[in-house]
Parts: structure tokens; C-alpha cells; sequence
């Protein structure tokens, strides 16, 4: 397993971090300096939570992780993604291994996890249905596993100064054991349950285990919380699917509604929008009109205004004449009208007696008739009528434009406001939705998701109260569920002494390897006792597993005894061998390298023991662990990358340089 890549995003320290962690063959080294508080340990941290998992427990747990400089000014979420390869079932794959973790709005930790494995995905969250989170969990868990299982990253991840306290612990037998027992599969098997397959009476006597008859009452009531539980997890689901959809459009909804409250100017421009596309659209149809009527009349339109311009001479002379005679008979009655006013006058006369009563109106007519016939002139064009006239009076106008111009103008201009048409549509169809159909929606779903959540979470609450009722009834009845025969497990734990066996065997095909290999580290790191390891001695055994070291001259060298400086050498040899002789290859990632060692220990480790401890191994360490004028020197042909880590106590983050405190790599 090599490290490739680490991104860190929001992570303590860290607001943004993408980090190259590739190394060369033959310089297996990354030195990763800072102060402390720095960012070192935090590093750290962010490596073994991409692989394994922050286990976040609460929003306050949740605050504590968050980069302080980020509060209120990015989104609160914490993400970790981690680049490597390694091999399973001896094929070597790149994986992307990707965790995010952010609250709902409820405060609760909701974590999402993916795993690229050359383009096939796995995905989980906290709200993906129980079933594919098993499968993906596991198909996860199964690749971290066959890398390096989160049970013996601690000994591949480790701070130096702590391991002085793993000897404390005595954990030598179980660095072993955990080494063997995760080859063999069986650690996991044999310690799901912490049930014995005999039952111990009073006397401390063992017999056989005999299941007590259960009551039908209890049966029952087994069977209500069953159901109730199988409730309780149904809500729980739907909750958090509720949850992850809230969370997902929390922004979307707040400027839905800063947007509901700007539905007055939404809806304003909407019918400005509305109106240009109605002017054009009516334009369009006008244009279309006049281009029909254009074609229809052609011959009026295009020739007969050439006919005209050529004509407009005799035109203009009948005009004239027609005119004149107009003004000449301005002064004509009709016949009816001079009918009328004749009889009228000639009435009044004879009521004065001015004239006699023997008149005849017929003659007076006919006789004035006459008279306005005499005064006019006649007409040589009396062939045409006021239509025709009219028509001819219109006709040179037609000669003094051509309206084929205006109409492709008119033409060009309908090109340019068509061209727009669509760009109006378009805003004015997100503006629709702005205004109503995106956001009202949004809004409604958000807020009918949370009154669900609300129910459910009363629902959930009822559940709760109601399954304690009934684990108390149940618990009235004298029966240990628990108890319960196992068939598996009972054959599981029947087949622990064979597990046992075959971890001792291996044990002892790998005993004299590691006694070897530690007794010849020893020699060469453990200052304290250079030279003079007589051997190192392992129990054949897993049961009661001890490590013992003697010295040249046959006594036994008490690792108790040993200071503080020797314990850490002692835990380092050891782990390495472990690490040479077991079934993985993990990267050795090791905080404080230093610790407390004094300056002969320093330079054995600088010289004999990082350059060969991996094929990738990162230190961290501050100015004084590994020293620029002396320490770095030594070990600089095996490094592939430095950096220093930088702290920004104003903006709260620590960011990142090549070269180790201002010394580029000579490479």
C-alpha cells in the first residue's frame, strides 16, 4: 500500500489542503516539517480518519473538528479524501477514498462515504437504506482491510513518542496476535459474541447448557418489540432520508425564499418581458399583412406607379379642368333644391300680393335652370366619375416612392427583433419559474419534509417509550434471551482451540525469523546495548505470548529496566520486523520522530533505520527532531518531497510549502 494523495477540506487546522505524498523507489522518505501546533499531529489525524472514519458523535463533537476560520464564512462540512494504491488478490488498484460530514438541520453528524476502485464506485451514507449500506460498507471495509486493518494501523501510525507506553501496556503479545489472527480470519469470528457455551452453577461446577421453555406470554411480547424495533429503524431511515434531502437544498430553499419575497419585482419584469414579445409578435403579424397584400397587388404597387410618373402630365391637365369646372358650379342647385326654394318664395310673394296669382312655378324653374346652364362650361371629361377622378388623383403619388424598399426594410428590422425573440422567451420562462413553479415548489417540499420529520421524530420518541415498556414486562419473566443457544457460534467457539493451534504454528515457522531479525536490529540501533544482544527470545505460544532480550554475556536484559530513549528503539525494532515478516505492506507514517532520544540513538535511526523501514514512510517532526545542519543532511538522499506546514493563528489555518523550513530538496 503506498499513499498518494491526501485532500483535506474544513478539518481542524486545515480549511484547504491537497497534498502529494508520491515517493520515488530508491528515496522511500517524506520529511513534513512545523512548530508545534502546527498542523503536524492534525495531519495525522486526517490520514487515519479518510481511512477509517472520524466517528463524529455529536454536532458539538462535530464543531470541535471544524476549522474555526471557516465558521459562517463556507459551508459547514468536513471532508477527507485520500489517493492509494495496494493490492488485492495479488492485482494492484488505485482507490479514491472519499469521506464528507456535515449536520442536519436538526444537528445531527451525517456522514457520506465513497471508494473509487479504477471507476467502480461504492457509495454509503448515513441515509442510504440498510441493506446497500451493508453491501457497500462492506465491499469498503473489505478493501481498507486487505491494505491494512484499522486494528494494526497503530502500529503503522503511530506517534514515537507514545511508544514507550505500548511497552507499558504490554502489547508485544497482542502486536503479534493481531498479526497472525488477522491472516487466519478467525479474531473477528471469535470475538462477536462474549458468551460462554457452558453455564457454571453455583458451586462454580459446569453443565451442559439446557434452553429454559419459553412462556407463550413472553413469546408474544418478543415478538411486539421485534415488530417495534423493525418500526423504530423504519422512521430512523426515513428521518435521515428526510435529513440528507433538507441538507442538499438548505441553500436552494433560503433563496427560494428571499426570492418569494421579491415576487412583486419578478412578476414587473415578467410583463415587461411579456410586452416586448408582444409588440414583436404583433409586428410580425403586421408584416406579414402588408407583404400579403404587396404580393396581391403587384401590379398596382410596383408598375403602375412607373405608368403614373410617365402619365402625370395628362393627369395633372384633367385634375386641372376637373377643378376648375368644380369652381365655376360652385354657385349650381339641383333641381330639387331650386324646386323647393321657388315654390317657397313664390308662395310669400303672393301672401304680400307682389306678384300675381296666376304664376306658374314650372316656368320660373325651367326659366332659372337655364340661366345656370348658360354660365357653365363644359366638361370634356364628364366620362369619368368621382371614383375614377379620385383614383387618378392618387395615382402620380404611388410614382414617388417604391414600396418594395419600405417593405424590405421593414423586412430587416422584423430579422433583428425575431433574432431577440427567443432570448425573451427564455428569460421570461425563468422568471416564471422563479417567481412560481422552482421555488413555490422548493418551498413546499422543504417545509412538508420538515413537518414530516417533526412527526417522525415524535413517532420515534412514542416507538422508544413503548419498547421500553415492553422490554420491562419481558425482563419480569425469569429467562435469559441471551442465553439463548448459538448453533454458529457455539461451533465457532468449539473450533477456538483449533484457531489457537494453527496461530502457535505459524508462530513457530516465523519465530526464529523474527528472534533473527530483531537481534541483528538491536545490535546495530539499541545504543544502550550496541553490539552485545546475545538473543531474543520469543514463547512458542500465542497463550501467555511474552518477548524476552538477553545480553551477550547470558543474562536477561529487563525491557522495564530499559529508559525511555531504548523503549522507543525496542518498539521501532519491533515493529518493523513485524512489519518485513507479516502479510501487509502499509506506508509508516510516524509523528515526533525523535521523541527522546539522545544524539548516538538519533544517528542510528537516521542512518540505519528510516531509509529501509518502508517503501513509503513520513515523519514529522519540528526543527529540533530533525535538525537543517545535521539530521536532514543524513537523510536527504532517501527523501522524495518536504514540506513545512505554516500556522496562521489570525485567519485560524495552516497552509503549506515545498522544502523543509526553507531548504528545497536537492534531488
Amino acid at each position: 500500500m503506498l499513499i498518494q494523495r491526501i485532500k483535506i477540506s474544513n478539518f481542524k487546522t486545515y480549511l484547504s489542503l491537497d497534498l502529494d505524498l508520491t515517493v520515488d523507489d530508491d528515496r522511500p522518505i517524506i520529511l513534513i516539517g512545523g512548530s508545534n501546533g502546527g498542523g503536524k499531529t492534525t495531519l495525522f489525524e486526517a490520514i487515519s480518519g479518510a481511512l477509517y472514519g472520524l466517528k463524529i458523535e455529536s454536532k458539538e463533537h462535530f464543531m470541535e473538528l471544524l476549522n474555526q476560520g471557516a465558521v459562517n464564512k463556507v459551508k459547514p462540512e468536513i471532508s477527507l479524501q485520500i489517493t492509494f494504491v495496494g493490492k488485492v488478490l495479488g492485482q494492484q488498484q488505485k482507490y479514491i477514498l472519499k469521506r464528507n460530514y456535515i449536520l442536519n438541520p436538526q444537528g445531527r453528524p451525517l456522514e457520506s462515504v465513497s471508494l473509487n476502485m479504477n471507476g467502480n464506485m461504492y457509495v454509503y451514507g448515513t441515509m442510504t437504506a440498510p441493506k446497500e449500506r451493508v453491501r457497500a460498507e462492506q465491499e469498503i471495509s473489505k478493501i481498507i482491510k486487505a491494505n491494512l486493518p484499522q486494528e494494526l494501523s497503530q502500529y503503522f501510525l503511530f506517534d514515537a513518542m507514545q511508544s514507550s507506553e505500548l511497552l507499558k501496556k504490554n502489547v508485544f503479545q497482542q502486536t503479534i496476535r493481531d498479526n497472525f489472527e488477522n491472516v487466519l480470519g478467525s479474531k473477528s469470528i471469535c470475538t462477536k459474541k462474549n458468551v460462554q457455551p457452558k453455564s457454571y452453577s453455583k458451586s462454580g461446577q459446569s453443565s451442559d447448557w439446557k434452553p429454559k421453555k419459553r412462556p407463550k406470554n413472553i413469546v408474544s411480547l418478543c415478538n411486539q418489540k421485534e415488530q417495534l424495533v423493525i418500526d423504530l429503524n423504519a422512521s430512523l431511515a426515513e428521518q435521515d432520508r428526510l435529513y440528507k434531502y433538507m441538507s442538499s437544498v438548505e441553500d436552494e430553499y433560503q433563496r427560494a425564499k428571499e426570492g418569494a419575497q421579491q415576487a412583486a419585482n419578478l412578476s414587473k419584469r415578467i410583463q415587461d418581458v411579456d410586452g416586448k414579445i408582444r409588440v414583436i409578435t404583433e409586428d410580425a403579424a403586421n408584416y406579414a399583412e402588408n407583404l400579403k397584400a404587396f404580393v396581391d397587388n403587384i401590379e398596382i404597387n410596383v408598375f403602375l406607379p412607373k405608368l403614373a410618373s410617365n402619365l402625370s402630365q395628362e393627369i395633372n391637365n384633367i385634375l386641372r379642368v376637373k377643378e376648375q369646372l368644380q369652381k365655376q358650379s360652385t354657385g349650381t342647385y339641383p333641381i330639387e333644391t331650386l324646386r323647393d326654394v321657388t315654390s317657397k318664395i313664390i308662395d310669400y310673394l303672393k301672401e304680400l300680393s307682389l306678384c300675381s296669382q296666376a304664376v306658374d312655378e314650372e316656368n320660373v324653374i325651367s326659366h332659372i335652370v337655364a340661366m345656370q346652364n348658360t354660365t357653365n362650361a363644359k366638361d370634356p371629361y364628364d366620362y369619368l366619375n368621382t371614383a375614377e377622378v379620385d383614383a387618378l388623383r392618387e395615382l402620380p403619388k404611388k410614382g414617388n416612392g417604391n414600396q418594395f424598399v419600405s417593405i424590405d426594410r421593414k423586412r430587416q428590422d422584423m430579422e433583428i427583433q425575431l433574432a431577440n425573440l427567443d432570448n425573451l422567451r427564455t428569460e421570461k420562462r425563468t422568471l416564471e419559474q422563479t417567481q412560481a413553479g422552482g421555488n413555490g415548489l422548493l418551498i413546499a417540499n422543504y417545509e412538508d419534509a420538515k413537518r414530516s420529520v417533526d412527526k417522525l421524530k415524535t413517532q420515534e420518541d412514542s416507538l422508544k417509550n413503548e419498547i421500553q415498556r415492553l422490554e420491562k414486562r419481558i425482563h419480569q419473566f425469569d429467562v435469559q434471551i441471551q442465553q439463548e443457544p448459538d448453533v454458529k457460534f457455539d461451533t465457532l467457539v468449539k473450533l477456538r482451540p483449533f484457531f489457537d493451534k494453527v496461530a502457535d504454528n505459524l508462530l513457530k515457522k516465523k519465530k526464529t525469523q523474527i528472534e533473527t531479525e530483531m537481534q541483528s536490529q538491536l545490535n546495530r540501533l539499541l545504543v544502550s546495548y550496541k553490539g552485545h544482544v546475545g538473543r531474543v527470545e520469543l514463547s512458542d505460544s500465542m497463550e501467555n505470548f511474552n518477548i524476552k532480550l538477553y545480553h551477550s554475556a547470558g543474562n536477561e536484559i529487563s525491557l522495564n529496566q530499559l529508559n525511555a530513549a531504548s523503549k522507543q528503539i525496542f518498539i521501532q525494532v519491533l515493529l518493523k520486523v513485524l512489519r518485513n515478516l507479516g502479510d501487509y505492506n502499509p506506508p509508516v507514517m510516524i509523528d515526533t520522530v525523535m521523541g527522546v532520544l539522545d544524539n548516538e540513538s538519533r544517528d542510528a535511526l537516521m542512518e540505519e533505520y528510516f531509509p529501509q523501514l518502508a517503501e513509503q514512510t513520513i515523519l514529522l517532526c519540528t526543527t529540533s527532531e530533525i535538525r537543517t545542519d545535521s539530521d536532514y543532511i543524513k537523510l536527504e538522499p532517501f527523501i522524495s518531497k518536504t514540506y513545512t506546514l505554516h500556522r496562521n493563528v489570525e485567519e485560524q489555518n495552516t497552509t503549506i510549502d515545498e522544502g523543509y523550513f526553507g531548504i528545497p530538496l536537492n534531488q
